[in-house]
């Protein structure tokens, strides 16, 4: 904490005339460029790329394109022309990128697919004019459509979608693309003067990003930036009705157990529902979902998990993702997020009885409803609510005697999020506030190890000056957790937080608690903007008794945290490297016990060369420190110092083929350990239709130090541990063929095989103890710990949007699994083995149509 504070004290003196200077210079810019919107007086453009309707002839043009990069402010190197025509219930949009017609880059993609090689043109609006986010729609020379809501930060949600028309062709003179954007897709206020607009060009071969309205490389505001779309008016107030049912079937084949009363070698199952969104004004939106479906849902990456923590995996349900944005509140580094909607419809918390020979368990909790209303008001006030429903679920289950019972797995619970932002000084500065909820029907059902009920509630805050290019921004948040006392108990017991360890002086196991509060607190002073220097420096505290876990996901809780970084960009090309980039950081934890679990310093440093080829390196210190989740409950443990190096070449992006390579070591002090990673990629475009990727990765890891078990023994507990050496391999490839913009069909493949071997097993004697050889004693096991982990997950999915909004999906999952007690390696028997397994298939097809009323 004193390097952050000396840090401080050395930035707070330079701070208000760099911040008057920079607040001087934004005071006498140029002011934002402006385009008025023509209002469509007769028939509407037909949208099909061609610019020859006699509307567009009204409309003036947006030129004069400036360069983000490569060149920071250098007039765009080919021209573009864009029009605005409001009418019709919809805004349309023209854009002409003149240039040479062999020169223009196009690769047919699906919908949304990111990382595409191609050209494209943008439109953004900031329909609200709120300065904070905007509406991005793009198409590329093929007509594929992207879109997206744009963040003020640069940042972006991909995860929504809205239906409107895109269409594009090349032509002699470059290319054309139109755009029919409808207002019900879009939240303003009616009658607005004004809106937020800015158009952009990528031009892939010379990676170039050029808008209309500037973004320079080292603005700290994006939407914030944007020029001024006048003529607006008079666009009315717009109906917005969407429902979009779908039905779904789906056969499972799987291997079992064909005694199981349970099992059926073809499992067909349907089933139906329906997903909403109604506007009750131009500035807000209610959706809602009865009975989702997500089984289109690519499977989550393989891996072995050797902690005592919960592995974290990204959402990908699109009722979830879309809009998530509003929902985010994320409290960084191990503090987690208050909201994780994986979390609603997850696998049920119970399970069968021992008794139980043969079961059938709900393999994810029955998500009844969810609905979710968002938007902003004219006033700067953002809202996000969302409430779901989930099923109570029971397992049913078969005694040795064949007599069939069932017992819960998962209470009716209710879940509910509530956001809330108030924006000041146009964007600049914002307050805001945050509740969670979770409710659960608990009634002696055996399912008393859960939470009753379970809330977090804070504030959060930020504020810009100098001009936008610092800031300051915090939060404070308080959590509760009710239930019986095996439920606190569990709680207090958990990991990250194990209130049971003997040697903590901070914390104190009750047994008879009925419930637990806690709170988290964090706040930063940064330099986000303006040349080439940016640093930060903040803290955090997370309090032993802090749990949003119901709703969120939190890995830790007692936690005192600083950190610090300093970093300098180079935007502009030079004789040796297109751009660069230095970044310096320091960070440690402690507990509230002043405990240090860690400590490192880290020097990152990016540079794209002349050549277009970039290479990516890190050097890395992490000081010895103690870990207090290592003994599970026990005290805390020593851990050593490591020194690490990563190093990453990346080669030419605008090549059909190409790829990367990259390599990490690792090494523990006093040899404990090392760690040793080589991976890389190949990509490949031989058609404009195909794209490949292949993403192998071999991972060589060992250490002295790898918990096995703890049990009771003479003089109290034993805690024991093994050297282990685990050999992972992985492969990730992916194949897409596109037929159309609307048409396309990705495989997904995955094999995944580590091993772990063990040896040299021993005992904690003196678990605080820096030396490895003063901590642990020789000992046995009885048991073999030796592992051999073959996975192997892959899918086919083929997407047709047959009408705008409405899509037909064909999907193929296969899954494969094995696992043996066996700690040796070898790639050829283990694919081998992998291979000849029996797997688990499942072929879905689902329909779903949109209505827009």
């Amino acid at each position: 904490m004193r390097r952050t504070l000396a840090l401080l004290l050395l930035l707070v003196p330079a701070l208000a005339p760099a911040a008057a200077a920079q607040a001087a210079a934004r005071a006498t810019a140029a002011p934002p460029p402006s385009i008025a919107a023509a209002t469509l007086r007769g028939a509407p453009p037909v949208v099909d790329g061609r610019l020859d309707d006699a509307a567009w002839q009204e409309a003036s043009a947006a030129t004069a394109f400036v360069q983000r990069a490569p060149n920071p402010g250098a007039p765009a190197s080919q021209r573009t022309e864009v029009r605005v025509l409001v009418g019709a219930g919809a805004v349309y949009v023209s854009a002409r990128m003149f240039d040479q017609p062999d020169s223009v880059a196009a690769q047919l993609s699906r919908r949304d697919a990111g990382g595409t090689y191609s050209d494209w043109a943008y439109v953004m609006l900031d329909s609200d004019d709120d300065n904070r986010s905007a509406f991005a729609f793009a198409v590329n020379p093929l007509g594929v459509q992207r879109d997206f809501i744009q963040q003020e930060d640069g940042g972006s949600d991909e995860g929504w979608d809205a239906v409107w028309e895109g269409k594009a062709r090349k032509d002699s003179l470059g290319w054309t693309a139109e755009f029919r954007i409808p207002l019900s897709q879009l939240r303003y206020t009616e009658g607005a003067r004004a809106w937020g607009v800015n158009f952009r060009r990528d031009i892939a071969r010379r990676e170039e990003v050029a808008y209309w309205a500037p973004i320079p490389p080292d603005a700290a505001g994006h939407v914030s930036r944007y020029g001024v779309l006048t003529g607006t008016e008079g666009i009315p107030g717009a109906r917005r009705l969407e429902v979009q049912p779908y039905a779904v079937t789906r056969m499972t084949r799987a291997p079992g157990d064909g005694s199981d009363p349970f099992y059926n070698t073809n499992d067909v199952a349907a089933s139906g529902g329906f997903d909403f969104r109604y506007g009750p004004s131009s500035a807000l939106t209610l959706s809602g979902t009865v009975n989702p479906d997500f089984g289109q849902v690519e499977a989550d990456p393989s891996q072995v998990n050797l902690t005592a923590f919960e592995t974290f995996f990204p959402e990908r349900r699109p009722f979830f993702v879309e809009g998530s944005d509003i929902f985010d509140f994320g409290l960084g580094g191990d503090a987690g997020q208050l909201f994780y909607s994986r979390r609603i419809g997850a696998a049920p918390h119970g399970g069968a009885p021992g008794e139980a020979r043969f079961t059938d368990i709900p393999q994810r909790t029955t998500i009844l409803g969810a609905a979710k209303l968002s938007g902003k008001t004219a006033n700067g006030w953002s809202l996000g609510v969302m409430n779901a429903l989930t099923a109570s679920e029971d397992a049913t289950y078969i005694t040795a005697d064949g007599t069939r019972h069932s017992a819960p797995v998962e209470p009716l619970t209710d879940f509910g999020v509530m956001r809330v932002i108030r924006d000041f000084r146009g964007g600049e500065s914002a307050v805001g506030g945050i509740l969670t909820t979770v409710r659960r029907s608990l009634q002696g059902d055996g399912l008393d190890f859960l939470h009753t009920a379970a809330y977090t509630g804070g504030v959060d805050w930020r504020h810009r000056f100098g001009g936008g290019d610092y800031a300051v921004t915090g939060y404070a948040v308080g959590s509760r957790v009710e239930g019986s006392a095996d439920a606190i108990a569990l709680t207090q017991q958990r990991p990250g937080r194990y209130f049971q360890r003997p040697d903590a002086e901070n914390l104190e196991f009750d047994p008879t608690r009925t419930s637990l509060m806690g709170m988290v607190g964090n706040l930063e002073v940064k330099k986000i903007g303006g040349g080439h220097w940016r640093w930060e420096a903040g803290g955090r505290v997370v309090t032993p008794g802090f749990e949003a876990n119901d709703v969120g996901f939190q890995p830790k809780a007692d936690v005192v945290s600083h950190f610090g970084t300093v970093e300098y960009l180079e935007f502009n090309p030079g004789k040796v490297f297109r751009n660069w980039h230095l970044l310096l950081h320091e960070g440690a934890n402690w507990t509230t016990a002043g405990e240090r679990t860690d400590a490192s310093t880290f020097l990152y440093a990016n540079a794209q060369l002349k050549n277009y080829w970039t290479l990516t390196g890190v050097v890395q210190r992490n000081l010895a420190g103690l870990s207090t989740s290592d003994l599970r409950g026990g005290p805390a443990l020593a851990l050593p110092g490591e020194n690490s190096a990563q190093l990453v070449v990346q080669s030419d992006a605008r090549r059909a083929v190409g790829g990367s390579v990259y390599g990490l070591l690792a090494r523990q002090d006093e040899g404990l350990g090392h760690t040793t990673i080589v991976g890389g990629s190949l990509t490949a475009r031989p058609s404009p239709r195909v794209d490949l990727s292949l993403e192998p990765q071999v991972v060589l890891y060992e250490t002295a130090q790898q918990y096995l078990t703890q049990g009771s023994q003479p003089g109290g507990m034993g805690y024991y541990f093994g050297r282990m050496k685990q050999t992972t391999t992985a492969l990730t490839a992916r194949l897409s063929y596109t037929f159309s913009p609307t048409l396309s069909l990705q495989f997904y493949g995955s094999p995944f095989i580590s091993a772990g071997a063990f040896s040299d097993y021993t005992q904690v004697t003196n678990s605080r103890a820096r030396r490895f050889a003063d901590r642990f004693t020789p000992a046995e096991v009885e048991f073999n710990p030796d592992f051999n982990v073959k996975q192997f997950r892959s899918n086919a999915v083929l997407r047709w949007e047959y009408r705008p909004g409405s899509t037909m999906f064909v999907v193929w999952n296969s899954g494969l699994d094995d696992y043996t007690n066996d700690g040796t390696y070898a790639f050829g028997r283990d694919f081998r083995r992998l291979a000849q397994g029996d797997a688990t298939n499942t072929l879905l097809v689902k329909f779903s149509y949109w209505f827009g009323l």
